[in-house]
């Protein structure tokens, strides 16, 4: 058997174990053993007696409805937990004291008689009579006075909307009067206009987007010219673009805005 294992192959399972030193097998009990003396020689274990249990029994007194019953009563009422106390609403005389003290504190009155007057003798309403069918009672009311209102001459005066290059804060609230002919065309189909200001707003150049007039500038391009607009230092020159369109204005002013 022994040279049967020794040559037997590595697959092959031992199913005895080889020899193993036995000092790490003492070494481990002898450690136990000493461990488990320390522990039992150095703890104490302190068991209480048991607590004897009281009897469950009570001790009742019959208090009988005598003098002897009703002092035990009131003895056992003023030394328990809720003592007794005098309560006024209980005492029979309550009520009829009650009584006596709310009719001496209430004030006298005295009886209400009304005194009785005779009814005057006036002689009875008459009624008015009737008016007749077809009479008139009341006056008739006269028209109001309306005094004749004349309308106000008007006149066509333009105003200048922004297209771009313009808020509509920037443009002038004042603006000169417009001298020229409005002629339906115009107002009809207001015209558009290519402006370049300076730095002191001032109308350099004013080109019409619709063609304009061949034969030279037109009335509203010599209005734009005499337009100072806002001033703008930060720029030397600037292109804006803005339409003219005609509204009615009171012929005494020329509140164009």
């Amino acid at each position: 058997m022994k040279t049967k294992r020794r040559e037997a192959p590595e697959w092959v399972f031992p199913w005895k174990p080889r020899g193993e030193p036995a000092f790490p097998k003492l070494l481990a009990f002898v450690a136990v053993a000493l461990a488990f003396g320390f522990f039992l020689t150095s703890v104490r274990i302190h068991t209480a007696a048991p607590v004897a249990w009281s009897n469950r029994k009570a001790s009742l007194i019959h208090a009988i409805d005598d003098a002897e019953g009703r002092a035990l009563t009131l003895r056992a009422r003023d030394g328990g937990p809720f003592p007794s106390r005098f309560e006024p609403a209980d005492w029979p005389a309550y009520a009829t004291l009650e009584k006596a003290a709310m009719e001496a504190a209430r004030t006298p009155q005295p009886a209400y008689r009304p005194a009785l007057r005779d009814l005057a003798d006036d002689p009875p309403a008459t009624h008015p009579a009737l008016a007749e069918p077809g009479a008139v009672v009341l006056p008739r009311p006269r028209p109001p006075e309306v005094a004749a209102q004349t309308a106000p001459a008007l006149v066509l005066q333009p105003v200048i909307l922004p297209i771009s290059g313009i808020r509509a804060e920037a443009i002038p609230r004042d603006l000169p009067p417009f001298t020229g002919p409005a002629d339906a065309q115009i107002t009809a189909e207001p015209p558009r206009f290519l402006l370049r200001l300076d730095a002191a707003g001032t109308v350099l150049d004013c080109i019409a987007l619709d063609g304009g007039d061949e034969a030279g500038p037109s009335a509203l391009e010599k209005w734009l010219r005499g337009i100072p607009f806002k001033p703008d230092p930060a720029k030397a020159s600037r292109w804006i673009s803005v339409r003219v369109s005609f509204i009615n204005q009171p012929a005494d002013g020329t509140d164009a805005r």
